[in-house]
Order: structure tokens, then C-alpha cells, then sequence
């Protein structure tokens, strides 16, 4: 049995927890924060979320990307959520990657400005809205759309997307900004498809729940 470390205010949390939904893998949930406890780094030896432990194995498996290659290699092989042919597979990491790395990065510098109220300027907003201009000028020419982002089937690239992306818009808009994906018709159309999906719902459903909670705490 798989134990997932993490909370649902995490968006990476909820992409593995997605991913775990989804490939029909049975887990169960412990609430962890990230942490730089020395019990807690020997578990997660940076000290982040989400990790995952195995039953009956010593060590945790870091890392969402390395997480979801894991459940899909022990996840039902008629489930599956990576095209079988090398390239496409290659395709969808790169998809991912770059949601990761340009997209979800490039709001990191100014999150805390947007839900903590810590001080930003000007130009770190113009960054972070360039950065992710930058990420979306790139998923445009990548992805499919027909329906899924990588093609016809369900892939682990439409649960990063789900997952990942929305936090630009949150923060962005915190910070006086406009939605990011407010001229991509393809990618909402695909946010409608995905949210007919119930584990889908659920997770967002949860993250919601946790980002009510944990702004009234903050208020």
C-alpha cells in the first residue's frame, strides 16, 4: 500500500493524488507539511511535498514527476495514462515539464505576495506574468487539444495541467494582474472536459476547501 505525504493546499500534492486516482492505484493520505526537522528530512531529504512511502520498503520516493512514473509502472496496465509509443510518452513529459518549470515556477517569486501579503514590486509581478507568457507561448505550440492536451487519450499531462496551472491565475489576479489564459479557448475547453471527470472534482473540491480554510486562518 502506497502512503502519500502531502495536503491539499499543495498543487503537486493533488497532481500525484490525481494521478493515484486516476491509474486506479489504492493509497491512503497522511497530512505533511514541508518541514527541515531532521526525522523529517530522512524521509524527505529536502524537506517537501508530496512523498509517497511503500509498505513493507525502507525509504520514501520524492519528487512528483519521479512519483507518477512509479505509479504508472505498479498501476493497471490497461490503465494507461503514458502512451506506449516512446516519442508521445517523451511528449507528454516535455508538456509537464514545462507546465512545471516555466508556468508554475515562474509564480513561485511573488506567491507569498499574493496570499501572505509580503512585499513585491512591481517589476517581480512583470517577471512572473512574462515568465508565464513565456510558458504558455510554448505549451501553445506543444500541445494538441483533440480533446487532451497531447492527443486523443487521457494522459498524465492533462492532470498536471489541471493541477498545476490554475495557481498563475490565482496569484496573478491576487496581485492586480488578468487571468493568464484568458485568450486560450483550447485550454478551457479542456479544463471543462477534465472537471466532468469525479476524481477530478474531488481533488479540486478538497484544494478548495483547504484554500477557504487556510485564508480565513490568514485573515
Amino acid at each position: 500500500m502506497i502512503k502519500l505525504h502531502g495536503f491539499p493546499l499543495s498543487n503537486y500534492h493533488n497532481k500525484v493524488k490525481l494521478s493515484l486516482l486516476e491509474k486506479g492505484v489504492p493509497f491512503v493520505e497522511e497530512v505533511a507539511s514541508p518541514s527541515q526537522d531532521a526525522a523529517y528530512l530522512e524521509k524527505s531529504p529536502l524537506g517537501k511535498i508530496p512523498f509517497i512511502e511503500r509498505s513493507g520498503s525502507a525509504g520514501c520516493l520524492i519528487e512528483s514527476q519521479p512519483i507518477i512514473e512509479y505509479i504508472e509502472a505498479i498501476g493497471p496496465k490497461e490503465n494507461r495514462l503514458l502512451p506506449a509509443d516512446p516519442w508521445e510518452a517523451a511528449q507528454c513529459r516535455a508538456i509537464m515539464s514545462v507546465i512545471d518549470t516555466s508556468i508554475d515556477a515562474a509564480v513561485r517569486p511573488v506567491l507569498p505576495a499574493a496570499f501572505f501579503g509580503q512585499s513585491t514590486t512591481p517589476d517581480q509581478v512583470a517577471r512572473a506574468q512574462q515568465g508565464v507568457l513565456r510558458g504558455i507561448g510554448a505549451l501553445q505550440r506543444m500541445a494538441k487539444f483533440s480533446p487532451y492536451i497531447a492527443g486523443g487519450e487521457l494522459t498524465y499531462a492533462d492532470l498536471a495541467a489541471i493541477t498545476v496551472m490554475p495557481i498563475a491565475t490565482v496569484v496573478l489576479k491576487a496581485l492586480g494582474g488578468n487571468d493568464p489564459y484568458d485568450d486560450w479557448p483550447q485550454l478551457h475547453s479542456l479544463f471543462a472536459l477534465l472537471r466532468q471527470r469525479p476524481h477530478v472534482q474531488k481533488v479540486e473540491a478538497e484544494g478548495a476547501k483547504a484554500f477557504q480554510d487556510f485564508m480565513a486562518r490568514h485573515k
